[in-house]
């Protein structure tokens, strides 16, 4: 079991002597054996918590409790043992999972044979991971040849090959689609049925509303709700991302938070007043400026049981929104430039992975232009070869066979000076791993491609605007090290703004990111394409983030099945099937 009371934990920069809570208060219970998951935005505390929780930080107050021991009064060498022996942990960077000197089959088989698993039977268990993370395919890849989706259900085996009694998973699906990470919930049901494991998974993702029995909400650095909406359908999260439930934590302190909708549907300002039925049974919260007591108990007796069963039921049946709920998707028109020249070659591109004796085809013979100033949405299932893509087209890796041009410079027969020079002034990339540098700060990491590009008179020009537009600000002066797997999203993405580039290659830019945040970029890169004529290139499997306008080419099996302008009207379609929902009409 997990348990923390008044958890705290505050960052303190001995520099600038700012401290910042990242934690203040947390109080949590979760029995042995059971499976549970903490929501909660970026920077609302979820990474740090699990970091505590494994022993991988000290909190600065409070206490914790796992599986029984007081982890925080462990020794450095007792906490690794302690992790080691029970603990698996998936860290939301999957490099630090993962060993890239190894196959992935090696990685999964490695944790068994660390614990003397006998050598036939770590090969079955082994097999039957990779076969239950649908990794067949992949097995004999190299890690830096497998895609982020597939890293991430590689993190998974690795954590779960030695079968631990606790098993913390920090945002383990945000580079998945939908599928897949209904198959890693799956699995972590699974997991817990044919093994007791305790499980807790901390994400944005709103995906894990409904997962499992408990859900909690985090807002703050506090366990602020109970999530018990589960059949709100996953449009109105992304239109709404704000928690939906009308149970919130009392914590030691006694503190509670108002959820949203008893807020504002009681037009609360600084009052608020609380009274004790006659039963003793329960207690009632009301503004006292709107209402009285006696008047509460009233209109309580008013209600209809009928109405009440009407609205379960109709809860119950496929969800039905109207077109106002979609509004601000449907209507965010990106307008692509209709006449522009071609600014990206690609002609009869293959690409393939060794794996084994045999390899495996991720791109086949692919032919599309794409023009100066065009929003292209690269789409598919998670392995179907939308980062091998990027990749290649951008000059990071090599094609097998192929013609790859921008802006009329052979990308592929180019020399690897030509290349590099090339890239680093013409394309800005934003890609799953988040090449920042940790030793510096978050505006350094911004200024210093002008370093390097002849920009040293407009160093500073427009970057607080920039950082602000992505919500980073705050941190600006913050190491890359010291930021959360959200922020770093956001970092790297202000990185690529600054630099003003010709092209920018987006790799799943929304992932670690809540959906709020997520469609916030999607308009700043709307904007930078209007304003400064950038070609922006952005894979993603969450469609939620298409828009009117958007160039939308669809991948399945390395193949492009789909390649089309989006229209307001097939996008509603596209929306009903992804969300499964019922659009009205206007």
């Amino acid at each position: 079991m997990m348990i923390t009371k008044d958890l705290i934990k505050v960052y303190h920069d001995p520099l600038t002597d700012v401290k910042v809570s990242a934690l203040r208060g947390l109080d949590l219970y979760v029995k042995e054996g059971e499976v549970a998951s903490i929501i909660g935005p970026s920077g609302s505390g979820k990474s740090t918590l699990i970091k505590i929780l494994s022993g991988l930080e000290k909190p600065s107050g409070g206490t914790i409790f796992v599986d029984e021991i007081n982890i925080a009064n462990l020794g450095e060498k007792q906490m690794r043992e302690f992790r080691y022996y029970r603990m698996g942990i998936i860290n939301q960077f999957v490099g630090q999972n993962l060993l890239s000197s190894l196959t992935l089959e090696k990685n999964i088989l490695l944790p068994m044979r660390m614990r003397y698993t006998a050598k036939e039977r770590a090969k079955k268990e082994t097999n039957e991971l990779i076969k239950m993370l649908n990794l067949e395919k992949i097995r004999m890849n190299p890690i830096t040849k497998v895609s982020g989706g597939e890293a991430v259900r590689a993190s998974i085996g690795v954590a779960i090959a030695k079968k631990p009694r606790i098993l913390l998973a920090d945002e383990p699906t945000g580079q998945l689609d939908t599928a897949n990470t209904n198959d890693i919930i799956e699995t972590f049901r699974d997991l817990n049925e044919n093994y007791g494991t305790t499980i807790l998974v901390v994400t944005h993702d709103l995906r894990f509303r409904n997962a499992f029995k408990k859900s909690y909400i985090i807002r703050d650095g506090r366990l602020v709700g109970v999530n018990t909406d589960l059949d709100r359908s996953e449009l109105e999260f992304i239109i709404r991302p704000q928690e939906s439930t009308l149970q919130s934590i009392i914590d030691s302190s006694q503190f509670v938070r108002v959820p949203d909708e008893v807020y504002i549907s009681g037009n609360y300002k600084h009052i608020a007043e609380f009274d004790i039925h006659p039963s003793k049974k329960f207690s009632v919260v009301f503004n006292p400026d709107e209402v009285n007591a006696d008047e509460v108990y009233e209109i309580m007796k008013e209600t209809e049981d009928d109405k009440l069963d009407e609205h379960i039921n109709s809860n119950n049946k496929r969800a039905k929104v109207s077109f106002s709920e979609v509004q601000p998707i449907l209507e965010q028109q990106f307008d692509y430039p209709k006449k522009s020249k071609e600014i990206i070659r690609v002609e009869h591109l293959s690409k393939s992975f060794p794996a084994g004796r045999m390899k495996n085809d991720v791109l086949k013979d692919l032919s599309f232009n794409i023009n100066k100033g065009d929003f292209v949405v690269i789409s598919g299932k998670s392995g179907a070869g939308k980062t091998t893509l990027i990749n290649v087209v951008s000059g990071v890796e090599e094609p097998d066979n192929g013609e790859i041009k921008i802006k009329n410079f052979d990308i592929v027969k180019g020399d690897t000076i030509e290349i590099a020079n090339f890239r680093f002034h013409e394309i800005a990339m934003i890609s799953q791993v988040n090449n920042l540098f940790n030793q510096y700060t978050v505006e350094e990491n911004m200024f210093i491609p002008r370093l390097f590009n002849d920009q040293t008179d407009n160093l500073y020009e427009g970057i607080e605007e920039i950082a602000r537009n992505v919500e980073i600000d705050h941190k600006i002066t913050s190491y890359a090290a010291e930021l959360s797997a959200g922020e770093r999203q956001r970092a790297a993405l202000s990185v690529a703004l600054a630099r003003k580039a010709t092209i920018i290659f987006a790799d799943e830019p929304s992932a670690n990111l809540d959906s709020r945040l997520a469609r916030n970029i999607v308009t700043l890169l709307i904007e930078t394409a209007a304003k400064y004529g950038t070609t922006i290139i952005m894979s993603t499997h969450d469609l939620s983030l298409v828009r009117p306008g958007f160039r939308l080419i669809r991948l399945q099996d390395g193949r492009i099945i789909d390649d089309l302008r989006v229209t307001q009207n097939n996008l509603r379609g596209i929306i009903e099937d992804y969300l499964g929902v019922e659009i009205a009409d206007n």
